[in-house]
């Protein structure tokens, strides 16, 4: 980068509403993402609950007994007839039946996938905050340099 502005212009040879331009799409971006983040989190959560109820329930020799969630907070006893296979809902309103320790593996493949792709997001999103870092490092720069103009003036 060069010292000297010249008129309006910085250094990476953007003016200041450009560069205020770039660092709103780039906050835009940032929000976007960390939203995107949280409902993948949200979602995982889900699969791990999932995979934590098929490992919770009853066996062939235990008894079939179970609460039945109604809402969040609301449960009715249930019967379970057939303890060796469960319907998984695969998205979309499709329901597959499988065997409890199948439907464990798809949560927790699921589960991994989706870590995955928090994975990536989240070095999009560091990527992001570090761009935004060095804009405003080069708006600090720039009112520092019209500081020091207008006291030269003086």
């Amino acid at each position: 980068m060069s010292a000297s502005v010249a008129g309006d212009q910085q250094p990476a040879g953007l003016s200041m509403a450009q560069i205020e331009q770039v660092r709103t799409q780039l906050q835009s971006d940032i929000e976007m993402l960390q939203s995107s983040i949280q409902r993948l989190q949200y979602a995982q959560e889900g699969f791990g609950e999932s995979m934590v109820a098929v490992q919770r329930l009853p066996t062939n020799n235990q008894d079939n007994s179970l609460l039945v969630p109604l809402s969040s907070s609301m449960y009715v006893p249930g019967h379970l007839s057939d303890p060796e296979h469960v319907l998984v809902d695969v998205g979309t309103g499709f329901f597959i039946e499988m065997r409890p320790k199948k439907a464990q593996d798809y949560f927790k493949r699921k589960h991994d996938y989706i870590q995955v792709e928090i994975d990536k997001l989240q070095k999009v999103l560091y990527d992001k905050l570090l761009t935004r870092q060095q804009i405003n490092g080069i708006i600090q720069m720039h009112l520092q340099q019209q500081q020091q103009q207008q006291q030269q003036q003086k």
